[in-house]
């Protein structure tokens, strides 16, 4: 009984040993670093019944920050992942501190390229042309009412001043994690506008 307790020990231990505690490799993440892949297509003035735009449309190679000479192929990386998705909120001013998320129903954006669905934040997806071999979106939100609002693309980020896109990947294929910069916020990772 005694030998058959040290082995169960001795297995249960080389069995602990061996787990993987690194979520990244355990879920096949990767990582890239790339500069304005997302864009908000800027207006000097907007009024009511405007819409405020955002837009990607990036290659899917894309300089390898490890080394900046060489272009990886981020569809075949991700065994041809159709999709990339990203989020943002739009916020309207309601007094001097407090900002109130600003809702709306899908059917009212305007979708031009990817999809959207709107709820506490536009969940974005990039759709790949295989045509161009760019990832695509370009969806407006209407601005409904006067006021002071702001956009930010932190919501489901660690950072407020970079743009986490997520490969829609399939089951067991690496996912493709791409931190982005975008001009046009400041350095709280808001991009404030009025709407007349």
């Amino acid at each position: 009984m005694k030998k058959l307790f040290y082995i169960v020990l001795f297995s249960s231990s080389f069995l602990f040993n061996s787990c993987d505690t690194n979520d990244d490799g355990f879920y096949n993440n990767v990582y890239l670093d790339a500069a304005n892949l997302v864009t908000i297509n800027t207006q000097p003035t907007y009024t009511i019944g405007d819409y405020i735009y955002v837009t990607a449309d990036f290659s899917r190679y894309l300089p390898d920050t490890a080394n900046p000479a060489t272009l990886l192929d981020v569809y075949q990386t991700t065994n041809g992942a159709t999709q990339f998705a990203f989020s943002y909120v739009i916020e309207k001013k309601i007094n001097d501190t407090d900002w109130e998320v600003v809702t709306v129903t899908n059917n009212l954006l305007d979708i031009n390229q990817g999809n959207a669905t709107n709820g506490a934040y536009v969940y974005a997806l990039c759709n790949y042309n295989a045509t161009t071999e760019n990832y695509q979106y370009n969806v407006g939100f209407p601005l409904l009412s006067a006021g002071n609002y702001r956009l930010s693309f932190g919501y489901n980020s660690s950072s407020t001043t970079k743009i986490e896109l997520r490969s829609v990947s399939q089951p067991k294929n690496l996912v493709m994690n791409i931190n982005s910069t975008v001009s046009g916020i400041d350095s709280s990772g808001y991009y404030i506008f009025t709407v007349n």
